[in-house]
């Protein structure tokens, strides 16, 4: 994991070749996603956040607007930067959109920008994890099921990019009118309450 797929030869590198292979190809794709569990295309000219879009399209995948704690900005149409929190804060292995009932089936990434040297996205797939709690710890694994699993976070109403968690909940919903916020939130599966602070 993951399997590398390059351009076959150097003058299949650019987009419309990708892009091209791709539709081709989609079913096949794919497989090798659930097969791989990952699949990173190494070596296209995909340097552009429209570029990356494009790619995006050719699946039809559904586009689940982002909920949670992470301050993030839209770029360009289903394009969305990872965090705008601080370098200096460690991103722990985690769940995406934990928070709602529908978290989304797959994450596709997009590099424009090379981080520094140890802020790479890392990423496991869950079902690894499972395994090794379950060779490892089979009684906690054996307690969450038994008793589910609630995930919190605390939110003030504007955004704080200082913290990797920093994220509004006036951008988290979309509102700044509390009683809109709450109901968009109970059609997510959430529950809310307010904080002295106005979080």
């Amino acid at each position: 994991m993951p399997l590398v797929l390059l351009p076959s030869v150097a003058d299949k590198a650019d987009l419309e070749s990708l892009v091209s292979a791709l539709k081709k190809n989609k079913d096949w794709f794919k497989q090798m996603i659930i097969k791989y569990s990952a699949v990173l295309l190494r070596g296209f000219d995909v340097q552009k956040t429209d570029y990356f879009n494009d790619v995006l399209e050719v699946f039809e995948w559904e586009d689940i607007p982002y909920v949670g704690p992470v301050p993030r900005t839209h770029v360009y149409k289903r394009v969305w930067t990872a965090n705008e929190g601080s370098l200096s804060e460690f991103i722990y292995y985690h769940h995406e959109m934990v928070l709602i009932k529908e978290s989304p089936m797959k994450m596709v990434l997009f590099c424009e920008v090379t981080p520094p040297e140890g802020r790479e996205t890392p990423f496991v797939p869950s079902f690894k994890v499972t395994d090794r709690m379950l060779e490892e710890f089979p009684e906690a694994v054996e307690e969450m099921e038994r008793r589910g699993l609630k995930y919190t976070f605390k939110a003030l109403s504007k955004n704080d990019t200082s913290s990797m968690r920093g994220r509004g909940w006036e951008d988290a919903f979309g509102t700044s009118d509390r009683e809109e916020a709450k109901k968009r939130a109970n059609a997510l599966g959430m529950d809310m309450e307010w904080l002295p602070n106005g979080g």
